[in-house]
């Protein structure tokens, strides 16, 4: 490649190079330091607050109904990003059937 050759390629492709111009902002996909790179949405909290009041509600009435719901919602909410409180809701669901098991033929 002659040094013609090489100017008139490196010219041509100070022309293409447009995309830092059109593109969006690198802003508004970094997540805040503060958060540590976490960050949860009120849906998320909202799965895993229901996933919680079932799994409460399961030691009360209709354990295996409504533990049976708790874990759903609490695997909903770990899939959501809500992972403490999906796992709050699974342990004590499972717990209350668990329970309910136990005890159901002697009431």
């Amino acid at each position: 490649m002659d040094k013609e050759q090489f100017d008139q390629d490196v010219n041509s492709k100070r022309d293409v190079e447009t995309a830092a111009e059109i593109s969006p902002s690198e802003e508004r996909y970094r997540r805040s330091e503060k958060e540590g790179g976490q960050q949860t949405t009120d849906s998320e909290k909202m799965f895993g607050y229901i996933a919680l009041i079932l799994s409460v509600a399961s030691f009360f009435f209709a354990p295996i109904l409504v533990g049976a719901a708790g874990i759903v919602f609490g695997v909903l909410a770990k899939r959501k990003g809500a992972d403490v409180l999906g796992n709050i809701a699974l342990i004590i669901s499972i717990i209350a059937i668990v329970i309910s098991l136990f005890t159901a033929p002697y009431v």
